[in-house]
């Protein structure tokens, strides 16, 4: 376990445009944080569509706005860890999962799919004192300088706790669950 060191500041959210993210721009290991689930087609119709010259902060309050609007007034935090990180994503949206593992799937998910290379973080916060609490969060890729920046899609402006600790990074929670399944998570 390390404490989550701050890689910039989520100011350069608001200088990262989508148009930074051409396939052929993205060097070495990155291309290998794009797969990408299927979204369901509720939300990804409503995403799907975006301007080259959005900025990355601007797609995430997008991406948020329309998760909630879909949600209404439903909000399920998960009945469990592996509810909250396993559930498939059709279901996590037709529940209205706001847990920390579902919105770090459902964000990464979609950030992915429109070309975003991302990494699916599991750690926990140091102010969680169970010894089964944990937490979740994204790094998203900088093409401006190659670095990651980490986001809480659960944060009011996707802000990251200070007290994050990492655990470990993942492609995916089906990753994840081969350590869950053996008791090392």
């Amino acid at each position: 376990m390390e404490k989550v060191p701050k890689i910039e500041e989520l100011n350069i959210l608001k200088e990262i445009k989508l148009s930074d993210y051409e396939r052929e721009r993205l060097e070495g290991d990155v291309a290998e944080w794009l797969r990408a689930q299927e979204i369901p087609g509720v939300l990804w119709d409503r995403i799907k569509q975006q301007n080259s010259e959005l900025t990355v902060k601007k797609l995430l309050e997008n991406i948020r706005d329309e998760l909630l609007s879909i949600y209404g007034k439903k909000r399920d935090k998960a009945k469990s860890f592996a509810d909250s990180r396993f559930t498939p994503l059709p279901e996590m949206i037709d529940r209205g999962m706001v847990s920390c593992g579902s919105m770090a799937n459902i964000f990464g998910n979609v950030l992915r799919k429109l070309g975003i290379p991302t990494k699916f973080i599991h750690g926990k916060l140091e102010r969680q004192k169970e010894a089964g609490d944990r937490h979740s969060w994204l790094e998203i890729y900088n093409p401006h300088n190659g670095t990651w920046i980490e986001i809480d899609s659960t944060g009011k402006n996707f802000e990251m706790a200070p007290d994050a600790l990492r655990y470990k990074i993942y492609h995916d929670w089906q990753e994840l669950k081969e350590d869950f399944d053996k008791g090392d998570y």
